[in-house]
């Protein structure tokens, strides 16, 4: 007759024959598991806030930079600045075979920066959200532009996400060829 052996080995600090879990090993794991969880949610909420915001100045930026852009172009092909008596307007002109002709002129009107070309009697809006407008010179051809947009400062939906940008630059008539 054969006889069967038991043994006992020890590994970990428990005993081989146990098996499963306690009850207070499956509680804390549930604990640790759903810290871990919480956190990833609350890291991942936080990362899609900060896109919005980031969006938003970008689309200011852009906004503003095009229209700079837009506004630098003209100031180069004309050979004269009139910067307007409340300096947020400014007449760009140019003198060919003895005449002067006023080839753009720029202007903020609420809260857009509408563009007026002198072969057209329409204007067009070139940027929109600007808060302020600024231009000046001194001698009617370096033209420093300050321009500042916003969007829904002040709105108390979303206030984490006011956005305003600031845009400097200089522009100076050189009197270029008209493309």
């Amino acid at each position: 007759m054969k006889r069967l052996r038991m043994h006992r080995s020890v590994t970990g600090g428990r005993l081989a024959t146990d098996a499963g879990m306690t009850m207070v090993e499956v509680v804390i794991a549930g604990f640790v598991g759903a810290i871990v969880l919480l956190a990833a949610f609350t890291m991942y909420l936080t990362s899609m806030e900060t896109w919005d915001v980031s969006g938003a100045r970008l689309a200011l930026q852009r906004n503003g930079d095009r229209a700079v852009k837009r506004i630098a172009f003209d100031i180069r092909h004309g050979d004269t600045v009139i910067v307007g008596a409340d300096s947020t307007s400014i007449a760009v002109t140019r003198t060919m075979s003895g005449a002067t002709t006023t080839l753009a002129t720029y202007a903020l009107i609420g809260d857009q920066v509408v563009y007026h070309r002198h072969t057209s009697t329409d204007s067009t809006v070139i940027a929109g959200n600007v808060t302020d407008l600024r231009f000046s010179s001194s001698n009617g051809a370096k033209v420093w532009i300050s321009m500042t947009l916003a969007d829904d400062m002040g709105t108390t939906a979303v206030p984490f996400d006011d956005q305003r940008v600031e845009i400097n630059s200089v522009a100076v008539c050189r009197n270029e060829p008209i493309p």
